[in-house]
């Protein structure tokens, strides 16, 4: 799992895709940590994704780096109000910083994938890995 978590903190811009209305909806997305094996990711609670996480509460988030290794991660969203976890990203996410300002915005939203899989894979015709968080 650690050549997983290294490779997201590498490649942190990918693309996270919901359900919205039966459809499938994709959009860019930035991973932001792994803690406690929790993969941490942030929103707006004024955005259509976070409607979709809530209604339904699955994603999977992919990520490929330049020479074309990816890495998908799929599995349950849950919220955390943890005021901890906004403080470490409003400090390491510039962007992030940018549009919320402070840990305690009300609109900020941080959630994290649970009982999920992660998998990576290329194309050098070796087989993915796989790994169960």
């Amino acid at each position: 799992m650690n050549e997983v978590i290294e490779f997201l903190n590498a490649n942190p811009v990918g693309c996270l895709g919901t359900v919205d209305n039966g459809k499938p909806r994709v959009r860019p997305f930035q991973f932001m940590f792994e803690q406690d094996d929790k993969f941490y990711f942030c929103t707006a609670n004024t955005k259509d994704v976070f409607k979709q996480l809530q209604a339904i509460p699955f994603v999977e988030f992919s990520s490929t780096s330049k020479d074309f290794v990816t890495v998908r991660l799929r599995g349950e969203v849950k919220f955390s109000p943890d005021l901890k976890i906004k403080e470490r990203i409003i400090a390491n996410n510039e962007l992030v910083r940018s549009i919320y300002e402070t840990p305690d915005n009300p609109a900020l939203e941080t959630f994290y994938l649970e009982h999920g899989q992660a998998i990576m894979f290329d194309f050098s015709g070796q087989p993915p890995k796989i790994f169960d968080f």
